[in-house]
């Protein structure tokens, strides 16, 4: 699972992932929660970077907008059997920018934060699908994403039963490739190989 995440992006965010357009400014929210509108990434003319996204998705498909609000992360097993999912697998997969994670732990009765790190990668990737959903009434388009997770590795089994899926910076550009089958992105689905560092955190 991944309900909170940190974003602190500077200009190196631009060179770091080649995108094709800039921002006004940088967001700086080290606690992004579900809910919030949050910048990523997808393959549109080059990679661009699109402001205007809420973190939950809301199918095309849904009835209302109030899905989105439990729909912040998709498990990997599903995105390929669930009718729900497949579309937006198949053609709107997306990068959501990070430099950190939260988990939390039941340790003598309480929960304790922690803070998850890529080790020596201060920025890095979710795997995420998005979609375009149109509100009934008004016709107002609202795009919004979810994070990818899957099975933990050995640095956050003993703290929670699912990972965000953190993608290795040559595995980026093959998921934002449309032309890629989805069988073909089986590989990318498992949990990161990369070193974490993991630090209690005092919110």
């Amino acid at each position: 699972m991944c309900g909170r995440y940190n974003l602190n992006l500077t200009q190196d965010f631009y060179h770091h992932f080649g995108v094709v357009n800039q921002l006004p400014s940088f967001p700086k929210n080290i606690q992004v929660s579900p809910g919030q509108i949050e910048p990523v990434i997808i393959k549109q003319e080059g990679l661009t970077l699109v402001w205007t996204m809420k973190w939950g998705l809301i199918p095309f498909w849904a009835k209302d907008r109030g899905v989105g609000n439990k729909m912040f992360n998709v498990r990997s097993e599903s995105l390929a059997t669930k009718i729900g999912f497949r579309k937006a697998f198949q053609t709107k997969r997306c990068l959501v920018p990070s430099n950190g994670f939260y988990e939390w732990k039941t340790e003598n009765g309480q929960k304790t934060p922690y803070f998850i790190e890529v080790q020596d990668r201060p920025l890095f990737a979710f795997a995420g699908i998005y979609d375009l959903w149109e509100e009934p009434v008004s016709g107002r388009e609202v795009y919004s994403f979810a994070i990818i997770t899957t099975q933990p590795n050995s640095d956050i089994k003993s703290l929670h039963d699912r990972m965000p899926l953190i993608l290795r910076p040559e595995q980026e550009k093959v998921w934002l490739d449309n032309s890629v089958f989805t069988s073909k992105l089986e590989p990318l689905l498992r949990p990161s190989s990369e070193i974490l560092n993991i630090k209690k955190f005092d919110i």
